[in-house]
């Protein structure tokens, strides 16, 4: 009552003042029902998002993050509302036959930010080096990931209710460096279809020059049974698209190979595996057993952990209700720099994120911990794959491992693991990290083989 007083008083004082939908109201200001504040001899009115619309998502939206990708996934995720009010629902049993094909234009999604004229978006995404803060970015490119999934499985005259989800990100791999006070674009379609998951390919780009890309692959599931729903079937149209295709293709069938255990393909890389663990164990043991007179250029694994915790908050949630995929993307990225930062001491560049699994949803209120470790290093003039590039810095490869806990109930399980590397670029060379557990030395051994392929990959594709 005593604010609506106050705002009858300041009305005849000043005009208000209209604020778009990205202004903020301080402390100071007093609400008043509507949408009218006041403070001083000024009221201020907020302008309402919804565009006239019905405010379902304004409403809906605890969590809104201020950028523009995120308020696309809202805005998007208004419309699929609509569908469900005013379309026939889609027959729960449609087989992939009886889905329309779709091209890549068909979900292709392009989002500018306006850093060179907008300084408050340009400063929410600065890092303390003035440079573009990598985790929003990989935060948003999840973001967008869902925004481009939802609308290639989304009919024209029905509708469809499914539940998209992150399966795992394949790659997110750097070419460049960006800056910060030139518009930066993200633009994105999907690449790949199976039955039930989709690869989903992003650019991030500044004036023109495409510095980093994007692999994510989301699947589809029936909200009511949880099982695989079928989706449409991609049909790329251009030698660029069917080009994308192919390379998709392929990382799709590496995955599933990878997955097999009964192949002779599988027996033969579990004997190269076992090798190559206890070759690492053997270079670790010293320090284990002898550290006075160890290697002092070496160090542990167990050494490099650094974790945090938190408890999910519902301002994180995704429109299913769920924590945000993006969110746990850049609180890993976050813990990983860290990590890369105190193991080696030096200037670090962020370089790519490989092999991220989405394991199982984390919901708001849990307690998520998250730890971090140096799996391996790589030192500076060692080879790539194609036998003739050499890196030109050395190399540390950080694994993030979430997990969610119940002390109530004294259960703790994994939901995502997170495979970060990082470039240090003023130092000559950092310690060599080896294992000092069977499955320590397996971990470590599975992401080097998951490199080798990756950089196999980038030779077969010229991408070098």
């Amino acid at each position: 009552a005593a604010a609506n007083a106050a705002a009858r008083r300041f009305a005849s004082a000043a005009p208000p003042r209209r604020l778009g939908p990205c202004a903020s109201a301080t402390a100071s200001l007093r609400w008043s029902r509507g949408r009218r504040f006041a403070s001083g001899a000024n009221e201020v009115e907020v302008e309402d998002e919804c565009d006239g619309r019905d405010p379902l998502s304004y409403k809906e939206r605890p969590g809104r993050f201020h950028s523009p990708i995120v308020d696309q996934l809202w805005k998007l995720r208004q419309e699929l509302h609509e569908d469900e009010e005013k379309l026939p629902k889609s027959n729960p049993d449609l087989t992939p036959e009886e889905l329309p094909d779709k091209t890549p234009d068909d979900s292709r999604t392009i989002v500018r930010y306006n850093f060179a004229s907008n300084h408050r978006l340009r400063e929410s995404y600065r890092n303390p080096w003035d440079q573009v803060r990598m985790g929003k970015v990989l935060e948003d490119l999840d973001a967008m990931a869902g925004n481009i999934a939802m609308k290639h499985a989304r009919l024209k005259d029905e509708w469809r209710p499914l539940v998209i989800v992150t399966a795992g990100v394949d790659r997110i791999k750097l070419n460049g460096r960006a800056n910060i006070n030139m518009d930066m674009v993200l633009e994105g379609a999907v690449t790949w279809t199976g039955s039930s998951s989709m690869e989903i390919g992003m650019t991030v780009s500044t004036e023109g020059n495409a510095w980093l890309n994007a692999n994510f692959t989301f699947v589809a599931r029936c909200p009511e049974t949880g099982k695989a729903a079928p989706i449409n079937a991609i049909v790329p149209v251009t030698a660029h698209e069917k080009e994308l295709y192919e390379q998709a293709a392929k990382r799709q069938h590496l995955k599933k190979a990878k997955r097999s255990t009964k192949s002779e393909d599988a027996l033969n890389l579990r004997k190269n595996m076992e090798k190559k663990m206890q070759e690492l164990l053997d270079l670790g043991a010293p320090l284990k057993r002898m550290p006075a007179l160890a290697d002092k250029g070496s160090i542990l694994m167990y050494k490099t952990q650094l974790s945090n915790a938190l408890t999910c908050q519902p301002q994180t949630q995704n429109i299913h209700g769920r924590i945000f995929g993006g969110f746990l993307m850049r609180r890993a990225f976050e813990l990983a720099f860290a990590t890369a930062h105190l193991f080696s001491g030096g200037r670090l560049q962020f370089l790519e994120v490989d092999d991220v699994s989405f394991l199982r949803p984390v919901s708001i209120g849990d307690l998520l911990q998250l730890e971090s470790v140096v799996l391996y290093t790589l030192p500076k003039g060692d080879l790539y794959v194609d036998g003739k590039t050499e890196r030109q810095h050395p190399e540390v490869h950080v694994e993030v491992r979430a997990y969610v806990s119940d002390p109530a109930t004294l259960s703790s399980h994994t939901s995502n693991t997170f495979n970060f590397t990082f470039r240090v670029v003023d130092k000559e060379k950092v310690l060599n990290v080896y294992p000092g557990t069977e499955v320590e030395a397996e971990r470590v051994v599975r992401m080097i083989i998951t490199d080798k392929e990756q950089e196999q990959h980038d030779v077969d594709f010229g991408e070098v």
